[in-house]
């Protein structure tokens, strides 16, 4: 007695192994050679078989070919099944485990140089995945989405996101939303880089995760949003979704100075498949935010989250990462014209660098605001910061600094027609440059020299 597995398989599949025999039965022209179109063939080969050869080339898969993935037509092996059957267990197990030998007979085709042949078993797989349910399917999918993107076969890319879209406009019929098959659609128009449909997706997880209250849900949503827009460069859109992710942790008291527990790691994912999304910190969130507004060129926007983040670490009496925030809004400021809080912010950078030993941040935070003064016409006041700069330099053994001082000590004085101090800088700065091997002694020599035929006039 027949048992169900042998009622709904056709009893070709108990006849074949999955073998070369097999695919050359069901698929006879798959392994025919590509046609050789060479000018010998063509002015001295049979001209009946250069004809059968372009008929073949012919029948290439191209943009005008019919999308296998679109197909309703039965696989000529399973002819009973029908989408949406619900498969007893043994039935089921059977079909997937045949699913599985089709790709790893596809796999094996890619590796041996046959990708035409290799795309036909996967998009008969695939074609058969949706009778084992949307997650298989997808799963798969997203599989063969991937492979066909690394090695540019742009045709079957496109054949798969057409199947998304089509399974996005079932999912939008339902009327339960189901958010694992969601998240592994949104997951699966990744893969084919089709970013306004995997944010319509996202955006679409978004509202039913805020209409059933789920925080986590809403947090890892926003947080994928904000990443894949980021990937794009399409830092508005960004930003728009980080300064809401930063709301929702400044609402659960999250900021300043706090964290959330066990590393941030809540997981909300029901589908094994699919990796688990990690909630940004709130500093990492203003860390992303403050990447976004200085790449947008918004600098007001920079020194709110820079602002921001500063009172998070002074919440936390973490002062390390403060003298270059600092000196990051102070150049903001520069940039929009506000020079005496660029200044405040430079003096503020130098001497909380100095109070933590943060030598080459101080060094740093000096030399910026003696390059402010110099770009005002304040002489004076840059070489009175740059001669601290020097003395710091030279207390920690900084010879390259300490050239680089002497070269604006030196261009300095001779702005102010002072050429003995500035020729005294620069034969300083020559020896140092000499100690170097030799960098920039030609520089400083130069200068040397041209003083001093301004002193022989």
């Amino acid at each position: 007695m027949k048992n169900s597995t042998q009622i709904w398989l056709n009893p070709l599949l108990s006849s074949f192994a999955l073998t070369g025999s097999l695919l050359l039965c069901l698929c006879p022209n798959s392994y025919a050679k590509g046609p050789d179109l060479s000018p010998y063939t063509a002015s001295h080969g049979d001209t009946q078989e250069l004809a059968q050869r372009e008929e073949e080339l012919e029948e290439l898969p191209n943009q005008f070919s019919p999308n296998p993935l679109l197909q309703s037509e039965p696989d000529p092996m399973f002819l009973e099944l029908r989408e949406g059957d619900n498969l007893t267990d043994e039935p089921r197990e059977e079909l997937a485990t045949f699913l599985d030998e089709l790709n790893l007979e596809a796999a094996a085709l890619l590796a041996a140089g046959d990708s035409l042949t290799a795309f036909e078993i996967w998009n008969r797989e695939l074609r058969l995945r949706r009778y084992l349910g949307p997650a298989e399917e997808l799963a798969a999918l997203r599989r063969v989405a991937a492979i066909a993107w690394d090695i540019n076969q742009k045709l079957q890319v496109r054949w798969i996101t057409q199947r998304l879209s089509q399974l996005k406009d079932e999912f939008e019929l339902q009327e339960t939303v189901d958010l694992s098959l969601l998240q592994a659609l949104g997951l699966a128009f990744e893969e084919v880089r089709d970013r306004l449909s995997t944010i319509e997706v996202y955006q679409g997880i978004l509202t039913t995760a805020k209409e059933r209250e789920n925080s986590t849900l809403v947090k890892q949503t926003l947080a994928t949003i904000a990443q894949i827009e980021l990937d794009w460069l399409e830092y508005d859109n960004a930003a728009i979704a980080y300064e809401e992710l930063l709301g929702i942790l400044e609402e659960e008291n999250l900021l300043p100075g706090e964290e959330p527990p066990e590393n941030n790691l809540e997981f909300t994912l029901e589908d094994s498949n699919l990796q688990p999304v990690l909630i940004p910190t709130p500093i990492e969130t203003l860390q992303q935010l403050i990447f976004i507004y200085d790449r947008a060129d918004e600098p007001l926007r920079a020194i709110t989250a820079k602002e921001r983040l500063t009172s998070i670490y002074i919440g936390q009496s973490n002062f390390q990462p403060i003298p270059e925030l600092k000196i990051a809004i102070a150049e903001d400021y520069q940039l929009i014209g506000k020079l005496n809080l660029a200044s405040q912010y430079y003096q503020e950078a130098y001497e909380i660098a100095q109070s933590i030993q943060q030598f080459y941040s101080a060094s740093e935070a000096l030399q910026k605001l003696g390059d402010l003064y110099w770009s005002q016409d304040r002489q004076e006041s840059a070489l009175e910061i740059y001669r601290v700069q020097l003395l710091m330099d030279r207390e920690f053994y900084n010879t390259y600094g300490m050239m680089e001082d002497y070269d604006r000590i030196g261009q300095i004085h001779s702005q102010l027609e002072d050429y003995r101090q500035a020729r005294s800088a620069f034969e300083e700065g020559l020896e140092l440059a000499t100690q170097l091997g030799g960098y920039r002694a030609d520089y400083f020599q130069g200068k040397i020299d041209k003083l001093d035929r301004r002193f022989r006039r």
